[in-house]
């Protein structure tokens, strides 16, 4: 008996310990809970071994033992170290009560299924597979730590969110070839090894009637305790609680179809001005992660890789806005801000926000959003929820493990009845990484053809962009009426650093951002396009495209504030008022501007 006296006291003391020394804020009331909370934890993890007398030391036990320690420990310290020199309140009590009561539940389950030996390999096959997810989402944590150095956080979960399928595969064949081989057999190993150990046989002696029946007990206790959806003990622990507020998130934004109706009902557009007096055409185009330090029509870059944005940025049409910055360096937050009223300066909530394609339907032009990024869903994420408002919202077919690339919106503008008003977003998936794979080979100019080599690759995914953007804009000239046209990137990246969920500086956050208008539209809105050539290098965050789009569109409206568009003369921000990093970070403290 005194062995198992002595492994419960070892369980209870080094995880109370554990608690008091990688927590920090504890007031004294919270130390004594968690000293009473924890005995009775370490005593069901124990007690199943207790009850039928079996060694401790057995591999199925030690799985157990484990999973269930390695559980207590990773959330919390690796929180710890990320965050004790900045944050003076925290602690996880909940993943050691989980961690503890995970090792008393899955033993007695073990026990069970080997006493009654009803499908015995079957039924372990499966517990298994259980064990090996749950020991899946504590190496997750490692592995993201080993690479980033920070604790994974809620920017992670929702870039893991967004990725689609063949985001997946292109990042997987990015990996060197050697991981791609031993990763699946590593998985394979790991769970090889908790089925041998699970399988083997648990010398235990004839049960009783109570000593079974307290068994059971303990199982559906703790089966209740630990799993329950609404309070149970899981959903409670720190990665678990962080991944649904993640999804509690995108719920929250699913509202936004919900709350149509009533955004609309009280919104008022006028239209100042027609952009002339025959049908025409408006387009937006979002580019994907391009870094305008990478841009040689917006800096002094070693190679000419905007060549046709470049021989057009000192004409009376264009317009480069030299210090425009991303408010996030991820797509679905930066995006759902730019599109509609929400921003870092405000409350409101993007549920409740209008967006550029109610105030252009209301300015009287029909709605298109043209999009090759993969549709993740149409109530997946606030990007799919503000496209699918549009009179035609169309994704390009996207084929795992097939590359689709931007031109092919251009057939899309084809489709476009030039006798009316038209308001078109068109969504590239433009400088995404995997680079190599955004443009046709045979478009390779500063990398070799098919060769993986990321800055070469990433400079030859801008050159095709602005191959892209000049096809566009010449088509829609010639045969749409285009009056206007507003380019910017959701976000900027840095082709040879391993992106990071986290904030990794202000090379993430300077995008590109130009406009074109034709002659008609500046003679008839002089104003407008003065103000927007004085402001052409005002510092400017993306999160107000929604008031810039507004200004262009010449409107009035009671969901258009004037001193928030960089195409009025209101206009109210500074280099030292913007923010970046869902205003986390102040653009002033950018060194490099």
């Amino acid at each position: 008996m005194e062995k198992y006296i002595f492994l419960g006291l070892i369980l209870y003391l080094t995880s109370y310990f554990f608690y008091i020394y990688f927590s920090h804020g504890l007031g004294h009331k919270a130390a004594y809970l968690q000293l009473r909370r924890f005995l009775p934890c370490a005593i069901l993890a124990v007690l199943p071994i207790y009850l039928t007398l079996s060694p401790i030391i057995s591999k199925p036990y030690l799985i157990s033992m484990g999973i269930g320690i390695l559980w207590i420990v990773t959330y919390p310290l690796l929180y710890f170290f990320t965050y004790n020199k900045s944050s003076s309140d925290f602690g996880f009590h909940f993943d050691i009560v989980f961690g503890l009561y995970f090792i008393g539940w899955s033993i007695s389950l073990k026990l069970l299924l080997n006493y009654f030996d009803f499908f015995h390999t079957f039924t372990i096959f499966i517990f298994s597979l259980f064990e090996l997810t749950i020991f899946s989402i504590i190496l997750f944590q490692w592995i993201y730590y080993s690479i980033y150095r920070t604790c994974i956080n809620d920017n992670a979960i929702m870039l893991i969110r967004e990725t689609d399928f063949n985001e997946t595969i292109e990042f997987y064949k990015s990996l060197p070839l050697l991981i791609q081989i031993i990763t699946p057999f590593i998985l394979f190993a790991v769970f090889f090894e908790i089925f041998l150990c699970n399988i083997s046989i648990i010398q235990i002696n004839t049960l009783s009637i109570s000593t079974l029946a307290l068994l059971v007990i303990i199982t559906i206790f703790s089966t209740f305790y630990l799993w329950n959806t609404k309070k149970g003990v899981f959903i409670r622990t720190g990665i678990i609680e962080l991944i649904l507020d993640v999804q509690n998130y995108i719920k929250e934004t699913k509202q936004y179809n919900t709350y149509l109706q009533q955004r609309l009902s009280n919104l008022e557009v006028i239209t100042q001005n027609l952009h002339s007096n025959s049908p025409s055409t408006i387009i937006i185009i979002i580019g994907e992660s391009e870094s305008k330090d990478y841009m040689s029509a917006f800096c002094d870059y070693e190679y000419n890789t905007t060549p046709w944005l470049k021989d057009n940025k000192n004409k009376n049409n264009f317009i480069l806005f030299t210090n425009a910055y991303a408010c996030k360096d991820q797509t679905v937050p930066a995006l759902e801000r730019a599109l509609t009223e929400a921003n870092q300066y405000n409350t409101k909530k993007f549920s409740e926000s209008c967006s550029i394609i109610d105030i252009a339907r209301f300015a009287g032009y029909k709605t298109y959003w043209f999009s090759n990024q993969g549709n993740i869903g149409s109530a997946e994420t606030a990007i799919t929820l503000i496209a699918n408002t549009a009179d035609k919202a169309v994704w390009t077919k996207q084929n795992l493990n097939q590359f689709q690339y931007d031109e092919t919106l251009l057939d899309y503008l084809k489709e476009l009845d030039p006798n009316e008003n038209n308001f078109v977003v068109l969504h590239f998936i433009g400088n995404h990484f995997n680079f190599i794979n955004r443009y046709p080979p045979n478009f390779a100019t500063f990398s070799q053809p098919g060769k993986y080599d990321l800055i070469p690759n990433y400079l030859d995914s801008i050159a095709y962009t602005d191959y892209v953007l000049k096809k566009i804009t010449e088509y829609a000239s010639k045969k749409l009426n285009l009056q206007a046209l507003l380019y910017f990137s959701d976000h900027a990246t840095i082709p040879d650093k391993r992106r990071s969920p986290n904030f990794d500086g202000f090379g993430v956050v300077r995008i590109p951002m130009f406009t074109y208008f034709s002659n008609s539209y500046i003679e008839t809105n002089k104003e407008i396009y003065n103000i927007l050539r004085k402001h052409q290098h005002h510092y400017f965050t993306n999160d107000l495209i929604y008031e810039l789009v507004c200004g262009i569109l010449n409107i009035k409206s009671n969901h258009y504030d004037e001193t928030n568009s960089l195409a009025s003369a209101k206009y109210k921000f500074t280099k030292e008022t913007l923010l970046t990093d869902l205003g986390k970070k102040s653009i002033k403290d950018d060194i490099r501007t």
